[in-house]
């Protein structure tokens, strides 16, 4: 409504047994047209610095300096379905940062969580990145957990750009708590607790074709093994409207071995109309009487006109865990120009 005013809601609803929904988002965010200060409350998913995104019922506050000094500060309660209750539920915490030139940025993060007045969660993390030349960046974070003294996440890489290529090196410590809800069932069987080191390289084959490969060794509750990913991005257009997508990936340690194909496609279908695909299928080494492969798909169609957009999208699957599931997601949105 305002330059320094913005507010922004989302409500799902669906249906089981019986039909349910709950707020996801519900923020009203006031900032300084200048950039100095900004203040966010309600309910919203908080990612800062080495914290891990949580969603919160809160308030944050954001200020920054001339300088490039900035302090940013929030609490609130952990969401909880339906605004049910949260007797003596809360966190808090804030992540301290200092740009050093336009080259560099540290921080300095911490976040409390107590769950029935006790302590759940007790962290602090450390987060810096810089460009160390103009051909090479360099970032990394890491958290500690200090009711049970140890290190629960971390990462740090290297990338280098040149010609048609990037090159980058990694490492990553990610521990059970940190594990993020899968999106794909790639994610569902490659997502576990370990110790990772490894490389990827981008290479821009045409001028619409990019091709990436991926390869990293890990260490999985002290079993070494290893995986990898080969990846193919045609762009049938010059802004990416178009695309079509293959990616064969390989996963072999102790706790998953398999192989797995994906296939993404983008099309607009003119008059507004967008379709999107994607299709998954994992063959395990050792099926075990579950299946000889496990697909997963997603189709999804988009219709966009005069600030309106409606989609609809359908997902299924068959798993270890269900033999045949579907899913239906719908939504409608409007927008609008602002003076």
């Amino acid at each position: 409504m305002r330059p320094w005013v913005d507010a922004e809601g989302l409500v799902w609803a669906g249906a089981k047994s019986s039909v349910t929904g709950d707020v996801l988002v519900l923020t009203l965010r006031l900032r300084d047209p200048k950039g100095h200060a900004e203040v966010r409350g309600g309910r919203f998913v908080l990612a800062t610095g080495a914290i891990r995104p949580v969603q919160i019922d809160g308030a944050e506050v954001t200020l920054r300096a001339p300088w490039g000094s900035a302090i940013e500060s929030f609490g609130g309660a952990p969401v909880v379905p339906r605004l049910g209750a949260r007797p003596y539920d809360w966190l808090a915490g804030g992540r301290v940062s200092q740009k050093l030139g336009i080259k560099a940025i540290v921080g300095i993060s911490y976040i409390q969580r107590r769950e029935g007045g006790e302590i759940s969660d007790h962290e602090m993390g450390a987060d810096a990145a810089f460009a160390a030349a103009r051909w090479l960046d360099v970032a990394s974070f890491a958290a500690y957990d200090l009711t049970s003294p140890g290190l629960t996440d971390a990462r740090v890489s290297a990338a280098s750009r040149f010609d048609a290529f990037r090159v980058e090196v990694f490492g990553s410590e990610l521990s059970p708590g940190r594990l993020l809800p899968a999106t794909s069932l790639f994610s569902v069987l490659g997502d576990f607790p370990s110790q990772t080191v490894g490389g990827t390289i981008k290479w821009l084959a045409a001028p619409r074709l990019d091709l990436l490969a991926s390869g990293a060794g890990q260490d999985v509750g002290g079993a070494l093994g290893s995986n990898g990913w080969i990846r193919a991005t045609l762009r049938l257009d010059d802004r990416g409207d178009r695309n079509l997508g293959l990616e064969l990936r390989r996963v072999d340690v102790s706790t998953a071995e398999w192989t797995g194909v994906r296939g993404v496609t983008a099309l607009p279908l003119g008059r507004g109309f967008r379709f999107s695909t994607e299709i998954e299928v994992v063959v395990p080494d050792h099926p075990s009487g579950r299946g000889v492969a496990w697909p997963w798909g997603l189709c999804a169609v988009a219709y966009r006109r005069s600030g309106w957009e409606a989609a609809a999208a359908v997902e299924a699957s068959s798993t270890p865990e269900h033999l045949y599931e579907a899913n239906a997601l719908a939504r409608l949105s409007r927008s609008w120009a602002m003076p």
